[in-house]
């Protein structure tokens, strides 16, 4: 049985310590954050597939090949992204691993170095170093409770999750947080999501187990459609909760799919809540179409029309828009064969338009959460993504935020 933990933190685990405060990166709140395990953990991790990537990422590539794909300990900060910054953003990534190395113990190939924020300014390697200084002596198992507000920087609430479950008699944690407001459609992870578990698991199935967990939550979630240079998703499994090591094919390894996928769904979902200026959360649903592939072409199409973001806004229930975004993608199908619901009411149905009682089409957008249903009726595949609308305070907040 799969629990979700109350005031969940990201130390939950065993064998996991953390520490996080304010060095002065941001104005306000915490902005720096150390993450360490007892011992060197398995790890999993997917990067932003835009070709402009971030110091810390580039890094971040080259160490995981050197260790194997090991790992113990993370240390994020926000408020400046370390992005575009040329040869200088990896001299100051290295010097950050080095420093950090010497002050925790951990080789320097086991550590990771993540930041998110304003791109093309360079690291107040300063406030980094002292940062450094005082949080390596303050690590631990409560310290875990500040480092979801740590990696925040437009996102308005903290997103942290974790659940435990038992394998087979052995309780398992497994805990994330991130962060994600805007500039938000991952191509392959999420602004920065990071997850630790002290379940012992073969090395090859969490690499496949998270892969398939990151293509359904994070890849399928947009505010935006715009891929940041920093994403960055990963997990971190030290084995110490002493479970039989979980393999695939087991009941077990189903277990442990479930819980992830759970957590990485909730953890997706929580960043479209949050999304700049967002007034709606509304799920697209693309069914019965001949591969999934094709449902998510469909679904993004909507997701990501500046015009139907609109229409949600407006609260308008616009057809129109939302069936041509889908036409727009280069997936065949034929419209007289689609139907389409807004929150269980059709709207549109096998190619001709519907239209409901004058009270209800009022009432229909004014929720703020909305599902929209678009059926295809080609095949048996379905795609959903997460998405919100397209506001006056969205525009408000990018324009007056310095990249």
């Amino acid at each position: 049985m799969m629990r979700f933990i109350q005031k969940p933190k990201i130390t939950d685990p065993i064998g996991y310590t953390a520490a996080a405060m304010r060095t002065g990166f941001k104005r306000k709140r915490k902005d720096l954050c150390i993450i360490k395990s007892d011992v060197p953990a398995k790890c999993s991790v997917k990067f932003t597939k835009n070709m402009v990537k971030a110091a810390p990422l580039l890094v971040a590539m080259e160490s995981l090949k050197t260790s194997g794909n090991m790992i113990q300990s993370l240390i994020v900060n926000s408020g400046n992204a370390n992005a575009g910054t040329g040869e200088q953003g990896l001299r100051d990534t290295r010097e950050t691993i080095r420093f950090l190395s010497e002050k925790i113990d951990v080789p320097e190939e086991l550590i990771l170095a993540s930041s998110t924020g304003v791109i093309g300014e360079l690291l107040d390697m300063g406030k980094m170093v002292n940062g450094i200084e005082e949080l390596s002596t303050q690590l631990s198992v409560g310290g875990g409770l500040g480092c979801a507000e740590a990696i925040l920087t437009t996102d308005t609430v903290e997103k942290s999750f974790g659940v435990t479950l038992d394998i087979p008699e052995t309780p398992v944690t497994i805990s994330g947080i991130a962060k994600g407001s805007g500039m938000i459609q991952p191509n392959m992870a999420t602004m920065l999501a990071f997850i630790t578990t002290d379940a012992e698991i073969d090395h090859g199935f969490l690499d496949n187990v998270f892969t398939d967990c990151v293509e359904k939550t994070f890849n399928m979630i947009s505010v935006d459609g715009h891929t940041s240079t920093n994403d960055t998703a990963l997990i971190m499994a030290n084995g110490l909760a002493g479970n039989p090591i979980i393999r695939p094919g087991t009941p077990e390894a189903f277990l442990f799919r479930e819980a992830l996928l759970e957590l990485c769904r909730e953890m997706a979902k929580s960043i479209i809540k949050d999304g700049e200026g967002a007034t709606k959360f509304v799920t697209i649903l693309v069914d019965k179409v001949d591969s999934f592939e094709n449902a998510k072409k469909m679904a993004f199409g909507i997701a990501n029309s500046a015009l139907v973001k609109s229409a949600f806004f407006g609260q308008d229930p616009n057809w129109g828009r939302i069936l041509s975004a889908a036409g727009m993608v280069g997936v065949t199908f034929d419209p007289d064969k689609a139907d389409l619901k807004i929150n269980d009411v059709f709207i549109y149905k096998t190619g001709n338009p519907l239209k409901p009682d004058k009270s209800v089409m009022s009432e229909l957008m004014k929720p703020s959460e909305l599902h929209i249903l678009l059926t295809i009726n080609t095949g048996d595949e379905s795609a959903t993504v997460y998405t919100t609308d397209l506001s006056y305070e969205y525009v408000k907040i990018n324009a007056e935020y310095h990249t």
